[in-house]
């Protein structure tokens, strides 16, 4: 059975610096997919991609915790502070948990960037989220209504492949998850989402890869990810990465920042491609599945 992988570019339309580093990456080859924000100036250079790389695959990164929202604040009152922004993940949890946040905001929001989206002569074709906080099931069943009504069939797995370079993997994952009892948890209630997203026909990856777990081993390191595709499981396997140049828009907003330089260095290198090839790696996009 044949190694297939998608290495997924999240945050392109965040900032002009990360939309700089994902078109770089873009160039080699390694990177096929990548995922948009779209509540951000930067979103305007999506173009650029659409014209220049048709094959690649571009999804909605759909936010709600981070910038100003798509639809006027006036629409969506529980989703943003008396600024107009949004606001930040902890409190969304929570006000999420306490049902503060009404489900028809979170849908008239969602609607509105993949309309945003849509108006920008882009094919959709899969989904995902900003920190992945569509994990959280106050988020996930509205985003899953209104990806079914705008026929994106395609999302991001969440059924967690841990990484290691330890040679019993099996022991080394149970050790890791008997420490991290909150971990398992999440990601046993991350596939529970999966397969209800399957049955309602949602296409995705067999799993995702997570390098960073088990290890030591992070995305911003070559190692990493040369013994991703050293190990990689037969099937369709998913992995995202952060390639771009650090900005003052970037470091307002995130603190995933410095480390993206690294990420873009990686995976614009030729050799690293050959790498994964040489390893009988088949580089696909959210188009083969």
């Amino acid at each position: 059975m044949a190694r297939k992988l998608i290495v997924n570019a999240d945050g392109f339309g965040f900032t002009y610096g990360n939309n700089r580093g994902i078109l770089e990456t873009l160039e080699i080859g390694i990177v096929k997919s990548i995922s948009v924000n779209v509540n951000f100036p930067a979103v305007e250079e999506i173009h650029t991609v659409v014209e220049k790389f048709p094959r690649v695959s571009i999804g909605i990164h759909l936010n709600l915790t981070v910038g100003k929202p798509v639809s006027a604040p006036s629409k969506i009152p529980s989703l943003v502070d008396d600024d107009g922004c949004f606001f930040p993940s902890s409190r969304f949890k929570k006000m999420l948990l306490m049902r503060k946040i009404k489900k028809d905001d979170i849908k008239r929001e969602l609607e509105a960037q993949i309309e945003k989206l849509l108006s920008m002569s882009v094919n959709i074709t899969h989904w995902d989220s900003h920190q992945n906080q569509h994990l959280n099931p106050g988020f996930f069943s509205p985003a899953i209504e209104v990806v079914q009504k705008y026929k994106i069939q395609r999302m991001r797995t969440h059924r967690h492949y841990l990484l290691t370079t330890k040679r019993n993997r099996k022991s080394a994952i149970c050790k890791y998850y008997a420490n991290n009892p909150k971990t398992f948890v999440l990601h046993g209630v991350a596939r529970y989402l999966n397969r209800l997203a399957r049955k309602k026909g949602v296409r995705m990856a067999d799993r995702i890869l997570s390098p960073g777990r088990v290890d030591n081993m992070k995305k911003f390191q070559r190692e990493t990810w040369e013994n991703l595709f050293r190990t990689l499981p037969e099937g369709i396997n998913e992995v995202y990465c952060h390639p771009g140049y650090p900005d003052d828009c970037l470091r307002k907003y995130a603190t995933y920042t410095e480390e993206r330089d690294s990420e873009r260095i990686i995976l614009t290198d030729i050799d690293l491609l050959k790498f994964a090839l040489d390893c009988s790696v088949e580089l696909i996009s959210f188009n083969d599945i």
